[in-house]
């Protein structure tokens, strides 16, 4: 599968696009700054022996059969715009996190980011609550899989992110619709305070367990 990472060259792009490339997938990382997304190619694939192109935004866009938003929120709006003739119609996932720059349960980054695109895609919410940190320790100290919750309305969309999320190592865990994304977003800022609270470090994960 050909995957764009849209902001691939910062912390959760170069994890997914090392997790994607290790099993077979074609990476396109696509930066404001095409050099260094070429330069963050060139060291993954040495790392990995994958496919990887350090391309500019458009590019990756294109090329992308799975889009990955995964640049600041604050840039996305002006981005997506700009943007909307290459994503129409693709899966885009959206790993982006608002911040409280949305308002609070009434709707979500994601749903956000889908009105500025103005054009029909399919939106998958996923990777929202998962350090960067965790994407090559897909599994804690006490040998427990970390969970990915994700969420979105398009079934065959979820499905191929769900696989894709298999593949980082982590366990898919389906939060039904999109705008469940709108709890997702205050997830994370709670996970940042307890990060800081316990001193993990950036380790920590939510975990459901029946």
């Amino acid at each position: 599968m050909k995957i764009g990472i849209l902001g691939g060259t910062g912390r959760m792009g170069r994890g997914l696009a090392k997790a994607w490339a290790k099993h077979g997938h074609e990476i396109f990382i696509g930066s404001r700054d095409p050099e260094k997304a070429k330069q963050v190619a060139e060291q993954i694939a040495q790392e990995t022996g994958g496919k990887l192109y350090g391309v500019d935004l458009i590019t990756a866009a294109r090329e992308g059969e799975v889009v990955v938003l995964s640049l600041p929120y604050t840039a996305c709006a002006d981005q997506l715009k700009r943007l909307s003739s290459e994503l129409m119609g693709k899966i885009i996932v959206d790993i982006t996190n608002p911040f409280g720059a949305v308002l609070e349960k009434q709707t979500s980054g994601v749903e956000e980011n889908a009105k500025a695109l103005g054009v029909p895609a399919r939106w998958v919410a996923a990777f929202k609550t998962n350090w960067w940190t965790t994407l090559d320790k897909p599994v804690n100290k006490d040998g427990i899989v970390r969970d990915c919750f994700y969420c979105g309305d398009d079934r065959e969309a979820k499905e191929i992110v769900a696989q894709l999320i298999r593949e980082v190592g982590f366990r898919p865990v389906d939060c039904g619709p999109l705008k469940a994304a709108r709890t997702l977003d205050l997830m994370v800022p709670l996970m940042i305070e307890l990060d800081r609270k316990l001193g993990a470090n950036a380790s920590l994960s939510w975990k459901l367990l029946d």
